[in-house]
């Protein structure tokens, strides 16, 4: 096999293997964890909380170490982190140990998933990085499909929860050696800039034609907008990754069947975003954003009272559908708005906003703890959603400082697989 096809196939591997094994299993082993260990809603939120923070705060580690110790090692080095975390997470016996372990996941993701795989992909397949880095992506979201299931039939099938933590610890020392093995740099990283130069699209240019610097974007009232937008779905997302086995089983559901729901969210997530991206080519990006808005909307309204398995299958359904939608189409948009020379600038600062959606499992559980359920926080999340849509309805395109005319609102499009580099 040339070298190549085994770098895909490691950093494919890990990338499906960390979504798998945190953000979107994470609820489903938690929901035994706090009945087991008698944890409040809030201390369960969290650990979710600590899991999302770290990742996003550790994110410049991964150009910085693989400039130091190269590309291979920096993904091992990830993957000994969540060895360990996942260790200590088999063997806590207090809140305290599981959010430090829970806080190394956040980390152990960052170093061996995403930006150093995108990295070894766009430089091995220089001619075909888009295709690829779009199955990588493909990748990381089949774990969000599998990952609940296979979590649940652990937990089941050996009866503790800490069986689950030892199982993922062992997975991910096997990957991590796998990685030493298979993973090689092609161009090393030389400065940090190299890693950006690889994330950063190439091809976009923004309505109109005219070009933006990173500030003049993020200074944008459709900047700020979109954002925001961005904000509130990750947060809806994330807070929903946290809760939904611990509602669906208040609402009478066991926690198989909530751990399937959470794998039909990741299953049209996916989909959706296949989709919306085709379709961008055609209509407008916006449109999107305002459809899957308004269907996460509508979906956080009827978890409230998804007391039926049909209820909550159209939940998950829909839900997911409309995050799909709405998630790839704010990155259309940023990369339609503002161009190929502000995308990496202001696409990252975006992310960087969104790093507040890890408090949504923190405030979650606490309007649990103080309510008795987890309804009042969809309906909030549902307002706000609600809110974006009256937003972006009204939002004008962009128009830089120093022109006349405003850029055409939809008429240049942005392909599937390079939005989905930044998605």
């Amino acid at each position: 096999m040339q070298r190549k096809w085994l770098v895909m196939a490691a950093a494919s591997l890990f990338f499906c293997f960390a979504t798998a094994a945190t953000f979107t299993s994470l609820g489903v082993v938690l929901f035994t964890m706090v009945t087991e260990l008698h944890w409040t809603n809030a201390a369960a939120g969290v650990s979710f909380s600590l899991l999302g923070l770290t990742c996003g705060l550790s994110s410049p580690l991964p150009a910085i170490m693989m400039k130091w110790i190269g590309t291979r090692w920096t993904i091992v080095a990830g993957g000994a982190v969540l060895t360990a975390a996942f260790a200590l997470a088999a063997v806590s016996q207090h809140q305290w140990q599981f959010f430090i372990a829970t806080g190394l996941m956040g980390i152990g993701f960052t170093l061996c998933a995403n930006v150093p795989g995108i990295y070894l992909i766009a430089t091995w397949f220089p001619a075909s990085s888009a295709r690829m880095i779009g199955f990588y992506f493909m990748a990381g979201a089949a774990g969000g499909i599998f990952g609940p299931p296979v979590v649940e039939a652990v937990v089941e099938l050996s009866g503790s929860w800490r069986a689950n933590w030892l199982v993922m610890s062992l997975t991910a020392a096997l990957i991590s050696g796998f990685s030493a093995f298979a993973i090689r740099d092609v161009i090393r990283v030389e400065k940090v800039g190299d890693v950006i130069q690889a994330r950063a699209t190439r091809g976009v240019q923004s309505a109109g034609g005219a070009e933006w610097t990173s500030r003049q974007a993020v200074l944008t009232r459709q900047f700020l907008i979109i954002a925001l937008a961005m904000l509130v779905i990750q947060t809806g997302v994330t807070t929903v990754h946290s809760v939904l086995v611990t509602h669906l089983a208040k609402l009478g559901a066991t926690r198989a069947f909530g751990a399937f729901a959470m794998s039909i969210v990741a299953f049209t997530g996916t989909l959706t975003k296949g989709a919306a991206g085709a379709l961008s080519e055609h209509l407008s990006p916006r449109l999107l954003l305002l459809s899957g808005a308004a269907l996460q909307c509508l979906a956080l309204l009827s978890l409230g009272f998804a007391d039926t398995h049909l209820i909550a299958y159209a939940f998950a359904v829909v839900f997911g559908a409309g995050w799909g939608a709405s998630w790839l189409s704010c990155h259309v948009l940023l990369l339609k708005y503002f161009g190929t020379s502000a995308a990496a600038g202001v696409v990252s600062t975006a992310t960087v906003i969104t790093t507040a959606a890890t408090l949504g499992p923190l405030f979650a559980g606490m309007m649990a703890d103080a309510t008795g359920s987890f309804t009042p926080i969809f309906y909030v999340f549902a307002a706000l959603l609600a809110a974006i849509v009256l937003g972006v309805s009204l939002m004008p395109p962009p128009q830089r400082a120093g022109t006349l005319q405003p850029l055409p609102p939809d008429e240049a499009q942005v392909s599937m697989t390079e939005a989905a580099r930044h998605a």
